[in-house]
């Protein structure tokens, strides 16, 4: 029998219920990783020590600290079936994200493997999937406020772009003239608007109307919430 105590810092006590030390008693070798993941904290949400492979000794007194924001140098996401409305926010501000609400966690953890995407979930036991080695455990219930909580994470801010991916496919949308749009265009809008947007995956049709001023709005909403400036 090995006992340990684990003492966590930043946000992980909120993982478990607030608790900041938890001295836990394992019955043989085992890694920093699995012992802190038994807690339910995923190794994504993981800062240091950075070695989770190190096996824990006896009377050990392991200090787990959160995961640092990152910026990634190639944001591409995949999310799992509870974040649809956060997919809307991400793909309105350009960032390739992969979702299908019909997708299981084993289906979520190969994408990401053979795609290099970073796994974003509500599911702990996702994130503590091996095979995932870039993801983040979203807190919050709200698509808003989950938006701020990956923008904070992985330092996007200053990386929103428009017209950004269709948010219904992904796919990108590409400029088109208002004579060279191949679908008819609700009258109303073609008597005011001449600036449009083709999906390249689905066709869809895109242009900027009242909606768009709305995520616009939510947007700039979450980005300060984040503490980083508008784009």
């Amino acid at each position: 029998m090995i006992t340990c105590r684990i003492v966590l810092h930043g946000n992980l006590a909120d993982l478990v219920r607030g608790r900041r030390e938890v001295v836990r008693e394992l019955p043989g070798p085992t890694s920093i990783k699995d012992a802190v993941e038994a807690l339910g904290i995923p190794h994504v949400e993981i800062g240091l020590p950075s070695d989770l492979s190190a096996r824990v000794t006896d009377g050990a007194v392991l200090h787990i600290h959160p995961a640092a924001d990152q910026e990634l140098a190639h944001p591409r996401f995949v999310c799992d079936l509870h974040l649809g409305k956060l997919v809307r926010l991400l793909r309105f501000c350009g960032f390739d994200t992969r979702w299908n609400h019909t997708w299981r966690e084993s289906a979520l953890a190969r994408i990401a493997a053979r795609e290099g995407r970073t796994v974003l979930s509500r599911h702990r036991a996702l994130l503590k999937r091996s095979t995932v080695t870039s993801g983040m455990l979203i807190r919050s219930d709200h698509a808003d406020a989950q938006f701020g909580e990956v923008l904070r994470r992985f330092q996007l801010a200053a990386r929103v772009t428009r017209p950004g991916r269709c948010a219904a496919c992904n796919g990108l949308l590409v400029a088109t003239a208002k004579a060279d749009v191949p679908v008819a265009i609700p009258p109303r809008t073609a008597a005011w608007r001449d600036q449009y947007w083709l999906c390249a995956g689905c066709g869809q049709l895109f242009w900027d109307g009242t909606h768009v001023e709305r995520l616009r709005a939510r947007v700039a909403r979450a980005i300060a919430t984040a503490g980083n400036d508008v784009p």
